[in-house]
């Protein structure tokens, strides 16, 4: 891996990319509106709230963002006006957990590949499990819809590209997953732990903040953080016709207690929870200097339940 033996690996406490983007967006002040009130910055907290024209504070409501990049998109007002989520592209379901944080239930994706497409399943293999006993079954049994478009030609035309080296005929639905999994730790960086060189030229245009954008942006510039390498996977899955989605909560952090994070689930047909978290086993990668340790790759949620928490969005899951 480029680069990856140069420079020590650095754990780093940041927030992920959607929520910093909302951050810099409200914290602007009171240039952004919704109609009927505005937001404003908290100076005590230095968190945005939503305040109404009357002076009161808006709670429990959808209010539709006007006036900035993201406009149109929505955020949720939670308790005292404070917005409690990132930008949605649609008001949807906002469900309490039992730790005080607040899960947008965003499920954009009602269908995979196109319209009356008939379901296609993997080829059957007698290999072992990579990592997790059962993993490879579980996988092979997902009946799989193909998307057929990504909505950008010069997407579509990257992800080909890299499909013709990495994706071969003979190959079950684990292994192709497998293959997109090692393209994105072998191929891609994180600018915050280790140095390499991003071109943002030519990036194809697609609709800001969606999954597409940030995946667009790890495929074009060959780097990211956490929101991206979720995004190029689940958008690579989608390729392949499995029904990956992408979450939004924290992780553990090997400096103690939590830090912000995206990463893929996957639902077994049994109801087992896979997780994909490509951004961990690049940052394994490359502490070890080795290749990835699939340790996050299909794990059972429930095997790594202390790791994972705080989930404040879950999107692009099928209905």
């Amino acid at each position: 891996m480029k680069g990856k033996g140069k420079e020590r690996y650095r754990r780093a406490a940041g927030k992920a990319f959607m929520a910093s983007v909302l951050a810099v967006t409200l914290f602007a002040g009171t240039c952004m509106s919704a109609s009927a009130g505005h937001f404003i910055t908290d100076p005590a907290t230095m968190c945005s709230r939503y305040q109404e024209d009357d002076g009161s504070f808006a709670e429990f409501k959808w209010v539709q963002i006007d006036g900035y990049v993201n406009s149109g998109r929505w955020v949720y007002i939670g308790p005292q006006g404070y917005v409690i989520t990132g930008d949605c592209i649609s008001p949807c379901p906002v469900i309490p957990g039992a730790d005080g944080v607040y899960m947008v239930d965003q499920r954009v994706r009602s269908v995979t590949g196109t319209a009356g497409q008939q379901p296609a399943f993997s080829l059957p293999s007698a290999q072992r499990d990579l990592q997790y006993k059962g993993l490879r079954q579980a996988l092979d049994m997902i009946p799989l819809y193909p998307d057929a478009s990504t909505g950008s030609p010069e997407m579509d035309e990257r992800l080909d590209q890299i499909f013709a080296q990495i994706i071969t005929p003979d190959m079950d639905t684990h292994d192709k997953l497998k293959a997109c999994y090692d393209y994105l730790i072998v191929n891609t960086f994180d600018p915050r732990y280790e140095e390499g060189q991003a071109s943002y030229e030519n990036i194809p245009v697609t609709e800001i903040y969606s999954t597409n954008s940030d995946a667009a942006l790890l495929f074009y510039t060959g780097s990211g953080v956490c929101d991206n390498f979720a995004a190029a996977f689940a958008v690579m899955a989608w390729k392949i016709g499995v029904p990956m989605y992408i979450v939004n909560g924290d992780t553990s952090s090997s400096r103690g207690g939590y830090t912000p994070h995206a990463w893929c689930q996957l639902d077994g047909a049994d109801g087992t929870v896979y997780i994909f978290d490509p951004h961990i086993d690049y940052g394994i990668a490359l502490r070890s200097g080795k290749a990835s340790s699939y340790a996050r790759f299909g794990v059972p949620a429930a095997r790594v339940a202390g790791k994972y928490a705080g989930v404040t969005r879950i999107f692009d899951k099928v209905r």
